[in-house]
């Protein structure tokens, strides 16, 4: 009888000892995607992600592994509920990566750094003039009418084409040559 009931107090405290370490584990806060990975020339490959849910300070520490290299920190912000971007070294470009951030793991390929980069400007009636609002980077030099297609977060998607000076629409701008919104007609 004594064998059985130190046995039941036995499984009981192991029993209670498994759900106190279940309902001790730290809960997720939030899922993450990697959305983009670009090299920008002043500041080094920047990874982007969309995120549901708030990342506590410690889950926004993360950090890359290059395909047979070194080990690196990211340096992340969420700059809100939606985006996580992080930064890393300069030195990693045109290789292949994992990223480790937030309890998740992506693989990724970072762009060169080679070729010709260019600001991309779009007028802003909030800030009063033209406004860089993003990078495109080229394998070739760019010429004048050279056209892309970009997605402004304020705008939205339009054609942007590379011109000496901004087009007259409304305001017009001289200067170095960028890519500027063709202007409706």
């Amino acid at each position: 009888m004594k064998k059985h009931l130190f046995t039941g107090l036995v499984v009981l405290v192991m029993l209670f000892i498994s759900v106190g370490a279940v309902s001790a584990a730290p809960k997720s806060s939030g899922s993450l995607s990697l959305v983009s990975v670009e090299y920008v020339p002043s500041v080094g490959p920047v990874f982007k992600f969309s995120v549901e849910g708030k990342l506590s300070k410690s889950q926004l520490k993360g950090s890359l592994h290059v395909n047979g290299g070194a080990d690196y920190k990211l340096s992340c912000s969420q700059p809100d509920k939606q985006t996580v971007r992080c930064t890393a070294s300069k030195q990693i470009e045109g290789v292949d990566v994992v990223v480790s951030l937030g309890g998740s793991t992506f693989w990724a390929s970072v762009p060169s750094n080679r070729g010709y980069c260019y600001g991309i400007y779009d007028w802003t009636e909030n800030k009063d003039g033209w406004t860089q609002w993003g990078t495109h980077c080229q394998e070739d030099k760019a010429e004048y009418i050279d056209v892309i297609l970009w997605d402004n977060p304020y705008w939205g998607s339009s054609v942007y084409v590379f011109l000496p000076t901004s087009p007259e629409c409304p305001f017009k701008q001289t200067g170095d040559s960028y890519y500027f919104p063709v202007c409706p007609p």
